[in-house]
């Protein structure tokens, strides 16, 4: 079956260098972490350009320390599984720029904002990669004077994605331009990582979380059960019906089956000033319900009370400057209860569902869960993108609101900051002997003191750096640090690539 896979690509190749192309191709080996195992890697990434057509491909193949290949990535067991494996080998496909006025990108999306970004900001589908490979599209079409915007972050998972989205725009009067956008997550569960692809998450049975065959130790014992009772005992049925229910009932506790949809729309109205500045306002609702915080047994009337369905943000004023080396974004805004700006954001694929202790059991809760904990909250957001010192590229963006908070040391709202803080910075690399990449980021979200660098689910730390080690060889290192809550805590998760990648 392998010699038939790397067949396969073989003629794909042979197909592609009889075309006219300017083909750049790269080779990597190194290592990489996939569920706290050592692999080592080797990998092609041929890199295909002609016309307005860019496509990159990530061919990619794990040895565990006993040389067996990890084939999970190589499933050609089902039609299924045939269409993820032949997805998942796409790193990008393009179709010109995003200015233009036809555009599309399949694979990696970087970086995706709808409007003015109240719902969706700085969405990104590879903050899991190589751990997690999502295949998205971004595609922008222009007509006349209205822009239509589809995105989709995994079509892996075509029917429940983190992220489908619809946008669009058109020039309502003379440079005043209306704005809409229509976002869901259909199945914010769905977050959860699920290796072998079986409908359990990992958390449910690690042991076999890379066995599709398998999610709960007791099909072992049923199994084994089958096997004596038809040869020996006629009057076991009970013990396999109880291991049947007690595998139900654990089913039925995780409640897989509550998709737990999110949906969100925007609407916007920008003034442009010139072609460097704006003026903005937008409106955004969420659709959905959070959990309620209050006891109802002890607390019947705050329970009763409670409106647990998801608020609104608003944005009154927003200016946006645009100059050579800096671009400047500062507005006002405010919410309802149940509410967060940025809904979407670069780590939503990562606080989309979480698994939590709560007395002695895993439970799963989605970000939407717990919106219950921000009530109403004014604000304001600054952004700035500079090139500065001709040697750094820095993004900012500071988000301060201030308004009520729940706290459980009082179990109700009190006033608290809720401020999320981003950066990242990129290092000009040609003034720097021997250096060819070097990144770093850092995003804290709805924190009480985002500065403070005490980690919680919202927090995520990435790095960047390539060295070059010969001509045409660059060693490159990168890591991805999130964290879940286990044990009264917050864990690490750590994501770390190394390989050494060959230009040829």
């Amino acid at each position: 079956m392998f010699k038939n896979k790397i067949s396969l690509i073989v003629i794909l190749f042979s197909h592609l260098l009889t075309q006219d192309i300017d083909p750049v191709y790269t080779g990597s080996f190194g290592s990489v972490t996939i569920n706290n195992q050592v692999y080592n890697q080797f990998s092609l990434r041929p890199e295909l350009i002609f016309g307005k057509v860019g496509l990159g491909l990530d061919l990619y193949f794990y040895f565990d320390q006993d040389g067996n290949l990890y084939d999970e990535n190589w499933n050609f067991s089902s039609s299924k599984d045939v269409y993820k494996t032949l997805v998942d080998k796409i790193y990008y496909l393009r179709w010109g720029v995003p200015a233009d006025d036809l555009y599309f990108r399949v694979g990696s999306l970087p970086s995706i904002t709808l409007g003015n970004g109240s719902l969706v900001n700085g969405y990104s589908n590879i903050m899991d990669y190589p751990r997690v490979r999502r295949t998205g599209i971004n595609f922008n079409y222009n007509f006349q004077n209205f822009k239509f915007q589809f995105v989709h972050s995994d079509l892996k998972e075509a029917r429940e994605p983190g992220l489908f989205a619809l946008g669009g725009s058109f020039e309502y009067v003379k440079n005043v331009d209306f704005s809409f956008s229509l976002v869901i997550d259909p199945n914010q569960r769905k977050g959860l990582l699920d290796s072998d692809r079986d409908g359990y998450p990992d958390f449910v049975e690690p042991d076999y979380a890379n066995d599709s065959s398998q999610w709960h130790v007791n099909e072992t014992f049923i199994n084994m059960l089958n096997e004596f009772c038809d040869s020996q005992v006629s009057d076991c049925q009970g013990m396999i019906e109880a291991a049947e229910s007690e595998m139900e009932n654990y089913s039925n506790l995780l409640d897989l089956n509550d998709k737990n949809q999110v949906a969100g729309i925007s609407l916007g109205l920008t003034y442009n000033l010139n072609n460097r500045m704006k003026l903005f306002s937008e409106f955004s609702q969420l659709s959905g319900e959070t959990l309620n915080p209050y006891n109802p047994e002890t607390e019947t009337d705050n329970y009763n009370s409670f409106d647990d369905r998801l608020g609104f943000g608003f944005i009154p004023i927003g200016f946006t400057a645009d100059w050579d080396k800096v671009t400047l974004s500062l507005d006002l805004r405010q919410n309802s209860e149940n509410y967060l700006f940025n809904y979407w954001d670069q780590n939503y694929d990562h606080t989309r569902a979480m698994v939590v202790q709560k007395d002695g059991s895993n439970v799963v809760v989605t970000k939407e869960d717990k919106l219950y904990l921000y009530g109403k909250s004014r604000g304001a957001n600054l952004t700035i993108i500079s090139n500065f010192l001709k040697i750094f590229q820095l993004e900012m963006m500071y988000q301060y609101m201030n308004g009520d908070k729940w706290d459980n040391s009082i179990n109700d709202y009190k006033s608290d900051q809720n401020s999320t803080f981003y950066t990242k910075l990129d290092i000009d690399t040609s003034i720097i002997q021997k250096v060819r990449i070097a990144e770093i980021f850092y995003q804290q979200s709805y924190s009480d003191k985002p500065f403070s660098f005490k980690p919680d689910e919202n927090t995520l730390f990435g790095y960047n750096i390539g060295v070059e080690m010969a001509d045409n060889m660059v060693l490159i290192l990168k890591g991805r640090k999130s964290y879940i809550f286990e044990n009264d805590g917050f864990r690490p998760v750590k994501t770390t690539q190394i390989e050494t990648q060959v230009i040829f």
